[in-house]
């Protein structure tokens, strides 16, 4: 279901972002106002516009969003508390917090809705170990700094 949501949002962001597009370039003077004029096919445009639009909303969320496994042997609590503290330093605030999991969100209302409030970062503790989720780009930038800010183990090598 989260999937499907996170497909429409892009499709409607998209169709938003396009509209927006062309309205500049029909203020400024740069096109004519007219769908005929400014596409070459008319209305018939719009159609072919809004299929490409929907095929890519439909692929995006399953690369654009991951699940990354930290590496790391420390405990739960190591692992809460000093991601607690690496979020504390970037544009993050927590969210909520669980016996399992604590998911973080970022605190700009401007960032929060250029990413179409899909900007959640969740760490995880699972049997398998500890896993981060959300956006790839964030995912991979901050499960990196998590591991280092976690101190090795006595005989562990970076």
């Amino acid at each position: 279901m989260k999937y499907l949501i996170r497909s429409v949002k892009y499709f409607f962001y998209f169709a938003i972002l396009t509209t927006l597009i062309v309205l500049a370039l029909i203020l400024i003077g740069a096109v004519e106002g007219s769908i005929e004029m400014i596409f070459e096919d008319g209305y018939n445009s719009l159609w072919k516009i809004a299929i490409f639009f929907a095929l890519v909303a439909a692929v995006y969320p399953k690369f654009g969003f991951v699940r990354r496994k930290l590496e790391t042997t420390a405990d739960w609590n190591t692992v809460k508390d000093r991601t607690k503290e690496y979020f504390r330093e970037k544009p993050f605030k927590m969210e909520s917090e669980t016996a399992d999991s604590i998911s973080f969100r970022r605190r700009d209302a401007v960032s929060r809705i250029t990413k179409m409030c899909e900007d959640r970062i969740t760490l995880s503790k699972t049997e398998e170990g500890y896993f981060l989720d959300g956006l790839r780009k964030d995912v991979f930038l901050y499960a990196t700094g998590i591991e280092y800010s976690i101190p090795k183990e006595e005989g562990q090598t970076e």
